[in-house]
């Protein structure tokens, strides 16, 4: 009975081996497929981030109202953490909450080029307006250039800034990607902006009005007013004055009083004429 007893044991040792194996085998098994399917989630979840609508995207990044675009880099902007940092500096009031992040970044850029934020040697500075009713006329949009491909994205921006002295200031234009078209310092003014549209009658070449061949800018001083449109032809933004209703009615007055009182000198020797003769 001994020997019938032990036998049985002989034969299962084998087996039990042999389910050890099985579990292995099976444990590498799902170990690999763990570590596969690991690193295809974290594809999968790169392509959701990278398929991320605007205000999500955006938000992780802290420019919830950005355009992907404007996340970009162009030349002609800052970097995003140089945008960040300056950003209070230069945009210190609410009024300029609402201009898209391409044109701020191309606003930064220009200020730390021209050393603006950090005064070098007796270069003059610049900087934004604080007084809220300006602020709302110290920059403007519009199709400036006339350019076929021009959309909302890809509009271009003049913007005035204020030299410190208080009394003088600059204008600049710029594109979507920051830019340089034009610049231009008014000594001794602080005039206000804003834009027209192509075909708005103005006056360009003479005391007449003309419908403006392109988008173009509106800049008004006290005493003055003058509209910046741009030359195809020069590639520079001309200067035409505008001239007010009583320019033009005192124009016009200074035109007509000659040929009255000539005729009423006429009408005075031709009565005399008569009088003599009728003596």
């Amino acid at each position: 009975m001994k020997r019938a007893f032990e036998e049985p044991e002989t034969e299962q040792a084998p087996k039990q081996k042999s389910k050890k194996r099985i579990y292995i085998v099976i444990g590498i098994v799902l170990l690999l497929i763990a570590v596969a399917g690991g690193g295809y989630y974290n594809v999968v979840q790169r392509q959701d981030l990278d398929a991320m609508p605007v205000e999500s995207a955006t938000a992780v990044d802290g420019f919830e109202n950005a355009d992907p675009k404007d996340l970009e880099e162009a030349d002609g902007w800052s970097s995003i953490d140089d945008y960040a940092h300056w950003n209070n500096a230069i945009f210190t009031i609410p009024e300029y909450d609402n201009i898209p992040l391409r044109y701020r970044r191309g606003i930064t850029k220009i200020f730390m080029g021209n050393s603006y934020l950090e005064p070098s040697g007796d270069k003059p500075i610049y900087k934004f307006t604080r007084i809220k009713d300006r602020a709302k006329s110290v920059f403007c949009y519009g199709n400036f250039t006339d350019r076929h491909d021009a959309d909302n994205w890809n509009k271009e921006m003049a913007f005035l800034v204020e030299k410190n002295d208080y009394q003088s200031s600059a204008i600049w234009i710029i594109s979507a990607k920051g830019d340089i078209l034009f610049w231009k310092e008014y000594s001794g003014e602080l005039p206000l902006i804003n834009s027209f549209k192509k075909g708005q009658k103005i006056f360009m070449d003479e005391m007449k009005l003309v419908p403006a061949p392109a988008d173009g800018i509106i800049v008004k001083n006290k005493s003055s007013k003058y509209a910046l449109i741009y030359n195809k032809e020069t590639k520079t933004f001309d200067t035409y004055y505008q001239y007010t209703d009583s320019e033009i009615k005192e124009a016009t007055t200074n035109e007509e009083v000659p040929y009255v009182e000539e005729l009423e000198d006429i009408t005075i020797d031709s009565a005399q004429t008569n009088t003599g003769n009728n003596e």
